[in-house]
């Protein structure tokens, strides 16, 4: 893609990706200034969620979060999740906006041609004149289609009615890209925190706490293995349901599939650790924040690299069969 298609491609899509940034820093400061109560929204149904998978019971804390006392486990506004939504947000919108606004619904062209007056006149001259203009329909909207460009008038801009269309689909997919990022924190972060309960309990029983691994490291283990993954698996479901709209090929060669990570890879490592990096974070907490990117890393190549292995050998027994 050549600088004069790139810089096409920004211009017709810049009023989504300028929405979609403003949108996602309110979110990120709103969170920096949110309390437990400020985010009952997704603190309350995250901890339902956990007590419908576990069975735990949770009760909330004015000004701390979801408590269970037993465990001595709290679901405060730092395990809410938010910085996950904000992170699916953003690469749903910044990914997809553009797919979803030049989404054609399947059927669109048949409408058209099924809207062609059909009459039986004499000799069936009418209904030979309408199946030549219906023929001619057909071959001038798949010239359009195979060649976009040719469908813009002389000023280079779409028509109005395509180009409002085409501006509504792109808000409509940034409002289901919240909503859907929503539903999505909500249920991963509830396996998140299922995880963070019983594997400490686990690794506790057998004394592994040791050297390494301390309990503080296999918290953010858990989480960013749990949430990249969770990452890179909602891209994947969601690009496959665009080529699978759009009629393309699902089939991916090794390189286009780590091309299709890279989204998810730079959200996440930008958020989670280019934020608290431009923010001084490791002036703040010197080793600890080191330490942190480092593990983290470790996490997410891991999780890739399985990710890979997996996808390849799925590629191969499909190729046996």
């Amino acid at each position: 893609m050549d600088t004069q298609k790139i810089t096409g491609f920004l211009r017709q899509n810049r009023l989504f990706y300028t929405l979609g940034f403003f949108i996602l820093f309110g979110m990120k400061y709103y969170y920096s200034q949110a309390d437990a109560e400020n985010l009952r929204w997704i603190l309350g149904p995250t901890a339902r969620w956990v007590e419908a998978l576990s069975g735990i019971p949770f009760v909330y804390a004015p000004g701390m979060g979801y408590a269970n006392h037993s465990l001595r486990f709290l679901i405060a506004p730092s395990c809410s999740g938010v910085q996950f939504l904000i992170i699916t947000a953003a690469m749903l919108i910044f990914s997809f906006v553009h797919a979803a606004a030049d989404f054609r619904f399947p059927g669109h062209s048949s409408l058209k041609r099924s809207s062609l007056p059909i009459r039986c006149g004499h000799h069936g001259q009418d209904l030979a004149e309408t199946a030549g203009t219906a023929s001619d329909a057909d071959t001038a909207t798949s010239t359009q289609a195979a060649d976009p460009e040719k469908t813009l008038p002389a000023t280079g801009k779409p028509p109005q009615g395509s180009a409002l269309a085409r501006t509504g689909k792109g808000l409509c997919w940034i409002l289901v890209s919240l909503l859907l990022s929503y539903l999505f924190t909500v249920f991963v972060n509830g396996l998140r925190i299922i995880a963070a309960i019983y594997l400490p309990l686990f690794f506790e029983r057998f004394h592994v706490f040791r050297g390494f691994l301390t309990a503080d490291r296999l918290h953010t283990m858990i989480g960013a293995v749990v949430y990249f993954a969770a990452l890179l698996t909602i891209h994947q479901f969601v690009g496959l349901l665009f080529a699978q709209a759009h009629g393309t090929d699902k089939r991916q060669a090794p390189a286009l599939l780590l091309r299709k990570c890279l989204s998810p890879v730079f959200w996440y490592f930008s958020i989670v650790l280019g934020i608290p990096f431009l923010n001084r974070a490791y002036q703040k907490s010197g080793a600890g924040f080191t330490d942190f990117c480092l593990l983290v890393t470790l996490c997410c190549g891991s999780v890739l690299l399985l990710y890979g292995l997996v996808f390849l050998i799925c590629r191969r027994l499909k190729g046996r069969n």
